[in-house]
């Protein structure tokens, strides 16, 4: 299998995948293509996985382009107690790949090539959970309340020095700490290596990216689509809009 040479939105055209077209049959199915497509490298070191034809005919999706993110978290207990620990997440803000090579290539770079932490050895795999975000197009965010935590992903970037400073933070993000939405926008700032409210400095650029988020329940378990924006307003105490 040979992977089509990056398009960008930029540039030529491409079909892009409209965020409602994503069925949970469909996201079930790409959680699963990532986790063979983890399992396929570790077998033999070889990042082309190839989606069976069945698949794909049944999923004419797959073909459309879409930014994705796959993160993996392990499962870990101590005290009795579960809980998870992120052992990696890789991905894609731009439509640059169609959708099931943009989960191949995410998945297998999560696992191994994510400089945070030391490559997935095959032992692990039984012990992580896999989380799909697939994401929609950038919006430039003009106030901040135009935010919804739990829809959206929030990126920010700016040129400093002949350096582009960016960076981004997933929906699932300030529904894990509860986070205001100015916590959540100084939290991508951190991330891109610029100091807080940098969205009020002249030259920076924030979007914020509507995404939808699909996770394993458990190792290789029940595949879920999680509402994160529910999860938010009943778990968290928002300050501002949410």
């Amino acid at each position: 299998m040979s992977y089509p040479a990056p398009s960008s939105t930029r540039g030529g055209r491409v079909r892009v995948l409209d965020l409602d077209l994503v069925t949970l049959d469909l996201a079930k199915t790409l959680v699963k293509v990532a986790r063979n497509a983890i399992e396929y490298y570790l077998s033999g070191g070889i990042r082309l996985y190839e989606i069976p034809r069945d698949v794909r005919d049944r999923f004419p999706e797959l073909e459309l382009y879409a930014p994705v993110f796959v993160t993996l978290e392990k499962v870990t207990v101590k005290e009795g107690v579960r809980g998870r620990m992120l052992r990696g997440c890789i991905g894609f803000i731009e439509p640059v790949f169609p959708l099931g090579v943009a989960v191949i290539e995410s998945a297998v770079s999560s696992a191994f090539n994510d400089p945070r932490f030391p490559p997935l050895r095959s032992r692990e795999l039984k012990e992580v959970v896999l989380t799909l975000t697939i994401l929609g197009g950038r919006v430039e965010v003009r106030r901040l309340d135009d935010v919804t935590i739990g829809r959206d992903a929030l990126y920010v970037e700016r040129g400093l020095h002949a350096r582009l400073f960016s960076g981004i933070l997933l929906p699932e993000v300030p529904v894990e700490y509860c986070w205001d939405i100015e916590t959540f926008a100084n939290m991508t700032c951190n991330k891109a290596g610029l100091e807080l409210r940098c969205w009020e400095k002249h030259g920076t650029k924030l979007y914020r990216i509507p995404g939808r988020t699909f996770k394993e329940l458990e190792p290789e378990g029940e595949i879920v689509e999680v509402d994160l924006v529910e999860e938010y307003r009943r778990t968290c105490k928002p300050s501002g809009k949410t």
